[in-house]
């Protein structure tokens, strides 16, 4: 009988009393500190036979079964879980011991639990709409069981939106930074994963799409290829069906933004990083994403009650932008996969023909995004909550084009001699092109600060940034007084950026502080030589003739004190 275990007897298992409380069994459960804690719990709490036992621990388990267990897991699981959280039925009786003491089952409170999805909305689901959100919501507003959600995707999203939250909301739930929270519902997000307690493959690749912006530790081997992949593995069948099919279903649209989720995550990380893709181009062939797949509609309003009265939650404008503004990514990651291919192979002359056709294209996707869709500064410093969202989204978009228009004349003069010859016209432009791009960048970045909006940007702006302060730590100590000054101060509003990033993401921390020692000669880490040692994610990002010349003049600073 399904969620109930076979006992002993024939009497009805309502009409047992087995002389225990309920709250002391979960609140025992929540207070052990190891599986064996949790364990002996459940047994004591079972009977009060079985306590006085507790020395012969080889006995335990087989009082236990003749003692009839009082409370099968899944009777515990629904006690401890609100009603929107979906059943565990596969889930065995060590395994949600196991669980429940390490907080799996431990939801925040209702005030958290909000403002969280409320960043959500705002922050996190417009760069990877990945789910039916007016469904995920009302499951969760209704709370009657009649819909419900899953606990690992739901973790899944509380973890992704804790980059995002206000400060005052952390401390009134009695953490000192978003990276303790990060870190707490990323390890329950990941061990439900390892406990394959998830049977539905859709919500598996939400929610492992969702841990792949989890690499607070480079050395750890689930790092984000590994998320990647066992995304794709669940996904790729799918895929490759849904490719060949004309009918427009509710399913069939998930699908395709789902997808895209998962190719401009790929093409964005690789960019940044220097890094291989994972998908091919030639592995799918989805059709592009059209407004019409995105559900734009005004939220419920049990929905809005639970949330607050958001323009976003009321009014489709900006549902609409935004989903303008990933249909536009998902574009410009078609535009830069040639790029991604190109900047992770052995450097050859074929790139420079690939030049002027790319920077057209570039060009071409900039000059046909609608105008709300463009950059331009903010009328205001004074912001709300839906139009900073819109301002860090254009403004995230004009980062990545930016950083992509330098790619190519940044390996470019990787293939020649440091410094380039003054005498070559072609590596004099290709110079000019990222010197105005950098420019560029430092711009918006101040923009973004002025705006008090930088903690509205995703993740993949840290890996943006690195390249270009290396390159303006270069212009800081060369000879030119114009490109000094210059330096200086682009080198200062984009360590701004990270600075403000730092404070959630442990990678941008230790890149910030490794730039303050590159740049203010502090005593900093010794590598070999007695110099600074270089970051092992600052040798990926930077090309080799960067990263040449930009080791050589710290060291050699650090050999002049």
């Amino acid at each position: 009988m399904r969620g109930k275990v076979a006992r002993a007897s024939d009497v009805p298992v309502d009409q047992v009393d087995f002389g225990f409380s309920e709250n002391n069994l979960i609140r025992s459960w929540s207070d052990a500190s190891t599986i064996e804690d949790a364990q002996l719990a459940v047994v004591k709490e079972s009977h009060p036979i079985v306590h006085w036992m507790k020395p012969l621990d080889n006995l335990i388990a087989t009082a236990h079964q003749l003692l009839d267990p009082p409370l099968p897991p899944r009777s515990l699981q629904s006690s401890i879980l609100p009603a929107y959280i979906e059943d565990l039925p596969y889930l065995q009786p060590e395994d949600a011991q196991y669980l429940a003491v390490k907080g799996a089952f431990t939801l925040p409170d209702t005030t958290l639990r909000n403002e969280l999805l409320n960043t959500f909305v705002h922050n996190v689901y417009p760069y990877v709409p990945l789910l039916d959100l007016n469904t995920f919501l009302q499951s969760i507003a209704d709370n009657d069981g009649r819909q419900r959600v899953s606990l690992l995707l739901f973790h899944a999203v509380m973890f992704s939106s804790t980059a995002f939250i206000e400060p005052e909301h952390l401390h009134r739930a009695g953490y000192a930074s978003r990276k303790a929270l990060r870190k707490e519902f990323f390890q329950k997000a990941r061990v439900l994963y390892d406990f394959d307690v998830e049977t539905n493959r859709v919500v598996v690749i939400q929610a492992v799409l969702l841990m792949t912006y989890w690499h607070e530790t480079p050395d750890d081997p689930k790092n984000f290829r590994y998320w990647m992949e066992i995304a794709l593995s669940f996904a790729m069948p799918t895929i490759k069906y849904i490719s060949n099919r004309e009918t427009e279903t509710t399913s069939h649209r998930l699908w395709k933004r789902l997808w895209w989720c998962l190719y401009t995550r790929d093409r964005l990380v690789s960019l940044n990083l220097r890094r291989p893709a994972i998908i091919s181009d030639h592995d799918f062939d989805v059709p592009a994403l059209t407004i019409e797949d995105f559900e734009i509609r005004p939220f419920p309003e049990h929905t809005i009650q639970m949330l607050g009265n958001w323009p976003i939650l009321r009014s489709t404008r900006p549902q609409v932008q935004l989903a303008q503004m990933f249909i536009a990514k998902a574009h410009l990651c078609t535009i830069i996969s040639d790029l991604v291919v190109a900047q992770t192979a052995s450097p050859t002359d074929n790139s420079s023909a690939l030049l002027p056709n790319y920077t057209q294209q570039l060009e071409d996707w900039y000059a046909g995004l609608p105008p709300d869709l463009q950059y331009t500064n903010p009328p205001s410093q004074n912001l709300s909550k839906v139009e900073k969202t819109l301002f860090a989204y254009r403004a995230w978009l004009k980062l990545l084009v930016l950083n992509a228009s330098s790619a190519i004349p940044r390996r470019r003069s990787a293939q020649k001699s440091i410094p380039p010859s003054t005498e070559e016209t072609e590596a004099l432009l290709s110079e000019r092109q990222v010197q105005a791009s950098m420019r560029a960048i430092a711009l918006v970045a101040e923009e973004l600060h002025r705006v008090n909006a930088i903690h509205y940007l995703p993740t993949t702006t840290v890996g943006l940034l690195l390249p270009v302060l290396a390159i303006h730590v270069l212009n800081i100590r060369a000879g030119s007084p114009d490109l000094w000054a210059i330096g200086f101060q682009s080198f200062y509003q984009c360590m701004r950026v990270l600075d403000k990033l730092g404070e959630v993401y442990m990678l941008a921390e230790s890149m910030a502080a490794y730039f303050e020692t590159a740049i203010c000669n502090y005593d900093g880490v010794k590598g070999e030589g007695g110099g600074v040692s270089t970051p092992q994610l600052l040798e990926e990002v930077l090309t080799s003739a960067e990263l040449k010349c930009f080791v050589h003049i710290v060291r050699q600073e650090k050999k002049v004190e």
